[in-house]
């Protein structure tokens, strides 16, 4: 919901600094309809994580479903920690 708010949101700041030809104003339209976006992709993918959990096998279920509450608390936390791992695993790739 804070995504799709902030995606509406921007939008119209997005489109009344470029009709008030304010390039702030639009700037921060912008800025606020993106992170609404990034907030609703984020959303959507824990949602298909925690729908994908129900159907795992039941010694699964219980630590995803702390992973799935830690990703839903602390979404920051959870995106450094897999773009930390991503690179890992792509440093470790590249030298072989």
């Amino acid at each position: 919901i804070d995504g799709a708010a902030n995606e509406f949101g921007g939008g119209l700041q997005r489109r009344f600094g470029a009709l008030t030809g304010d390039a702030r104003t639009r700037f921060d339209g912008f800025t606020r309809e993106a992170r609404g976006k990034a907030q609703s992709a984020y959303g959507r993918a824990v949602d298909v994580l925690e729908d994908q959990l129900s159907r795992a096998p039941a010694q699964v279920q219980e630590p995803g479903r702390k992973a799935v509450a830690f990703a839903r608390e602390r979404p920051l936390a959870t995106v450094a920690g897999l773009a930390a791992v991503a690179f890992l695993l792509t440093r470790g790739r590249r030298r072989r």
